[in-house]
């Protein structure tokens, strides 16, 4: 038996790393109206757990790409059969393993992973190991690869770094948050003109003692985003699922293209070859499958760009859970025509809406 959850603010408990983890309103939020969308990957007959079985439902819009399954919430998980049953969050953390495992009385336990897996997993989603191991296998697998990350523990060290430059852009530096969910843990900072603000060096030397450090990469001209989508076995074995084509806004998740496999290569092939994005699938799966043999089995993606001049930058994230780009895949198998699945907030409430393609897309 299969049963799935979508728990939003999974980075947000990856960056506290304690057994009790209390979100901010936005996850939340964004939990509570989004918690049926399981439905759109899960199977005819499997579970999706939510908070409130009796006040959830699928929006009429999406029925029609909805699996038959059913909803159960946490008081249900001690009376549940667990023999053969399989749990698929849209991430792992310790807050949530601790959460099942206390609904459960402690059924659930030998489904879950181990701490020192969960260990492992934080230790890749961060940012930092992707800056220091992934990123410069990726940038040295093909020509015309762009991208550079570094790692900062101290703020004197990291202000050096930032030097006034003339990219002609409106900023040369991006910082990151180790762990943050959807564009909040970054920070676009413009030194030939406002230079480190206070409120930026609050925010500087707060990230890195809470969460140890902080990367810095240069600001990028960016022409369009896309990315990979895996699955990874427990045997070391890596899936590729296909590609992604997405926007966002400011760094925030905004939506994705819903079309054939052959149609987004197309769409990438005016920027970049395919022989490219093969090289980057193959180093992908060399590397990852080293390191999550034994440690992680799941879906996973790595968020790429390309860059003003024919450049591209092959790891912008990566994303150690679920994404809305495996979401995109699934619905890509139901739709008959290229589609846009957007994401929207209007008057405090989040929803996902399967839309026409609009000519702006069509000619990415």
């Amino acid at each position: 038996m299969k049963v799935y959850l979508f728990n939003p603010g999974h980075d947000i408990a990856l960056a506290a790393h304690q057994k009790y983890v209390t979100l901010p309103h936005a996850a939340r939020q964004l939990q509570a109206d989004l918690a049926f969308l399981p439905v759109l990957w899960a199977s005819k007959g499997d579970l999706v757990l939510v908070e409130d079985k009796e006040h959830i439902s699928v929006p009429a819009h999406l029925r029609q790409y909805a699996a038959e399954t059913g909803f159960i919430d946490y008081q249900d998980l001690e009376s549940l059969d667990v023999t053969n049953i399989e749990i698929f969050p849209w991430g792992w953390n310790l807050a949530l393993c601790n959460r099942l495992i206390e609904q459960s009385n402690g059924k659930l336990a030998d489904a879950l992973p181990s701490v020192q897996q969960l260990d492992h997993i934080r230790m890749l989603s961060g940012r930092g190991w992707c800056a220091e191991h992934l990123l410069p296998c990726l940038t040295t697998c093909f020509d015309k690869a762009v991208g550079k990350a570094e790692v900062f523990r101290d703020y004197a060290s990291l202000c050096q770094h930032l030097q006034p430059a003339d990219n002609g852009l409106a900023y040369q530096y991006v910082l990151k948050m180790p762990w943050s969910s959807s564009g909040r843990g970054l920070r676009f900072i413009d030194m030939n003109h406002e230079g480190i603000t206070t409120h930026l060096q609050g925010w500087i030397k707060n990230v890195i003692s809470k969460q140890g450090y902080i990367t810095v990469e240069p600001y990028y001209n960016k022409v369009v985003d896309f990315g990979m989508e895996f699955y990874a076995h427990r045997n070391g074995t890596i899936d590729y699922l296909g590609l992604s084509v997405f926007d966002t806004v400011n760094g925030a998740y905004a939506g994705n293209i819903l079309m054939g496999e052959a149609q987004k290569e197309e769409m990438l092939s005016r920027y970049t070859s395919l022989e490219c994005l093969d090289s980057i699938r193959e180093t992908v799966v060399s590397v990852m499958s080293k390191q999550l043999k034994g440690n992680y089995s799941g879906p996973f993606g790595i968020d790429m760009m390309i860059v003003n001049g024919g450049l591209v930058h092959p790891c912008v994230e990566l994303n150690l859970r679920q994404t809305m780009g495996h979401v995109a895949l699934s619905l890509s198998e139901k739709v008959n025509t290229p589609r846009v699945m957007r994401m929207d907030y209007r008057a405090g409430h989040y929803s996902i809406h399967v839309n026409a393609l609009s000519p702006a897309y069509a000619d990415k």
